[in-house]
């Protein structure tokens, strides 16, 4: 997933200083706020070219109005993977931007921890966020990060090469036959199919949960998710033989295809590649609308946080209050990025783009990505055998089958 997101703005809701005016109010604004004494932090990010560069201008003017230093870094690899190798060796970053789906799997680490609990130290109003952002950012009690923006994926397309985006998946067909013809380069759609976090909407179309994290049952097999399944191989057919994320989109951004399945990160960077670009919601399935999973981007406060000094937990946690609070930058980050406002004071702002809009309606109909532990025993085995039907290894019901077994003996 994009994991990817960065916004910021002059909310008023700190504390501490709600008109932004004097660099004062950069979430503690009584630590460095004079641009002496400042502390020092570090933030991991794995943005795209757009996002990581907009990023960059509001840390210097973070930086600026507080005296704080940020050092904002790659994290040089995958990023959990990356933090699972750092903080155990206490060399982590204080604080790192994803998206809320690593909550729950991360607050239950104890030895060593992996998250920091800013309950005490964020002077933010909650209520500031939406009561979706405010869950994300918080689990039994702790609240491990303060949230700036949704996502979700949807239906990019190419009005070049689209008169009217299609409504049904049967639209969608007909417009992908037109122009998929792949032995000359041409495909009908860009889209990562194996990859569960983007096909989630038309596997849970019927209903079905990939896994209900109220219950915690394991519904990868169930009938509803089978008949999605058949949806997304219908899709499959249509784009390039190579899966991977960056083959995936490369397609459209080179205009060798109408249409793209992905995420509000990417809106910057496709806009600059696409001349007319549109965005909207999936296709519907037999008159419903694909349930996407959506994730809530946060800051998250590290547990390296736990034994640093104040003035590096004013920092992190500062950056975060600042960023996520500011209504300037959360509307230029909608505008320009994609980013989905979660800034209560934003959200039903009519200013918003009409391609933000279609993000903010596919959200609605989707769900948020589970936060439970055993989530995190999901991912992989859906992910194996969406790449075996892909590959036409197996069949979809028998892939599913194996996938939930799979789950259910690492549960």
């Amino acid at each position: 997933m994009g994991g990817s997101t960065a916004l910021a703005g002059l909310a008023g809701c700190i504390s501490t200083g709600g008109d932004g005016g004097d660099g004062s109010d950069g979430g503690d604004g009584s630590d460095g706020g004079d641009g002496e004494s400042g502390g020092s932090a570090r933030l991991w990010v794995d943005l795209s070219d757009a996002e990581d560069e907009a990023l960059s201008g509001y840390v210097d003017e973070y930086e600026s109005e507080t005296g704080d230093t940020i050092n904002k870094e790659a994290p040089g690899g995958e990023l959990d993977q990356q933090l699972e190798t750092a903080i155990p060796a206490g060399d982590g970053p204080d604080s790192w931007i994803w998206a809320h789906d690593w909550v729950g799997r991360f607050a239950v680490r104890e030895d060593p921890p992996f998250l920091y609990d800013a309950s005490d130290d964020v002077d933010a109003s909650l209520d500031s966020y939406t009561e979706t952002a405010r869950q994300a950012a918080q689990f039994d009690g702790g609240l491990y990060g303060l949230p700036f923006a949704s996502e979700t994926v949807a239906l990019f397309y190419n009005e070049d090469m689209v008169d009217e985006p299609p409504e049904t998946v049967e639209e969608m067909v007909s417009i992908m036959d037109e122009h998929h013809d792949p032995e000359n380069g041409q495909y009908g759609l860009s889209y990562p199919v194996t990859d569960p976090y983007f096909v989630s909407g038309f596997i849970q179309a019927y209903g079905g949960n990939i896994f209900d994290e109220e219950n915690l049952e394991v519904g990868v097999d169930s009938d509803a998710c089978k008949r999605g399944m058949d949806a997304l191989e219908t899709l499959s057919q249509y784009v390039p033989a190579d899966p991977g994320y960056e083959s995936q989109i490369v397609a459209f951004a080179d205009g060798l295809a109408p249409f793209a399945i992905n995420g509000p990160w990417e809106l910057g960077n496709l806009s600059g590649e696409i001349e007319n670009l549109g965005v909207t919601t999936l296709p519907t399935v037999d008159g419903n609308n694909p349930r996407t999973y959506s994730g809530i981007q946060l800051f998250y406060f590290s547990s390296m946080l736990a034994d640093a000094d104040s003035s590096t937990v004013d920092a992190a946690t500062g950056l975060a209050e600042w960023y996520t609070t500011n209504e300037d930058i959360i509307q230029t980050n909608a505008e320009e990025q994609g980013y989905i406002p979660v800034l209560s004071s934003v959200v039903g702002n009519d200013d918003l783009s009409s391609e933000v809009q279609a993000f903010a309606e596919q959200v609605d109909y989707g769900v948020p990505i589970p936060t439970h532990p055993d989530m995190d025993s999901v991912w992989t085995p859906v992910t194996e055998a969406l790449e075996r039907v892909f590959n036409g290894e197996q069949d979809s019901d028998a892939a599913l089958d194996q996938a939930a077994s799979e789950i259910r003996e690492a549960l």
